[in-house]
């Protein structure tokens, strides 16, 4: 059984209680049946950011999270958050993931807005986004690199048209990649 916890600021109570069939499938998709999943809230995220910005520090925020993990049972911890992310050398980004940490965070700050990040978008509009990045980051978490498809979920989307543009779901060459790396992770199963 693989536990997932989804971590969420206050304020996103209506996006993860209409969202809850994203994350299902994404999680079905990588892990098929066998996993669980809990939801909590969580604050102290205005800690992670730097003085001379206002973003919140992907990489910080990662290394030590402000709460408590389970460290008896197995499980990716994916956080989500409202303020802009950034790590050092990038601008911005969309979203983070340490496959050691087993440590997932996902901003929706750039993905609740239009291209000019002046308007806000519709519900359906983020809630795509937000499945693409699940899919994105949870490839990553099994082991998935960036791809060099621009249609495939693991392309790396430097902007909101990029994300925009690409599908939901990995490409032939990603797929294959994950049945491997999939049939890898079962075989060591006991």
């Amino acid at each position: 059984m693989f536990y997932v916890k989804i971590w969420y600021v206050p304020g996103l109570e209506e996006l993860v209680a209409g969202g809850k069939d994203i994350f299902e499938a994404a999680l079905k998709f990588y892990f098929d049946e066998k996993y669980s999943v809990e939801y909590s809230v969580f604050t102290g995220v205005e800690r992670y950011i730097p003085p001379d910005r206002r973003q919140v520090n992907a990489k910080d925020f990662i290394l030590d999270p402000p709460v408590e993990l389970n460290k008896k049972k197995p499980q990716v911890n994916i956080f989500l958050i409202e303020r802009d992310l950034f790590l050092p050398g990038f601008n911005y980004v969309f979203a983070v993931t340490n496959p050691a940490l087993a440590r997932i965070i996902i901003s929706l700050f750039r993905l609740s807005r239009d291209y000019n990040l002046v308007n806000y978008v519709g519900e359906y509009k983020v809630k795509e986004r937000l499945f693409k990045e699940l899919m994105h980051e949870l490839g990553h978490f099994i082991g998935l690199e960036h791809c060099d498809n621009l249609l495939c979920v693991m392309s790396f989307s430097k902007t909101l048209k990029d994300l925009d543009n690409k599908v939901p779901y990995p490409c032939e060459t990603c797929l294959e990649r994950i049945s491997s790396i999939l049939n890898r992770i079962r075989s060591m199963d006991p």
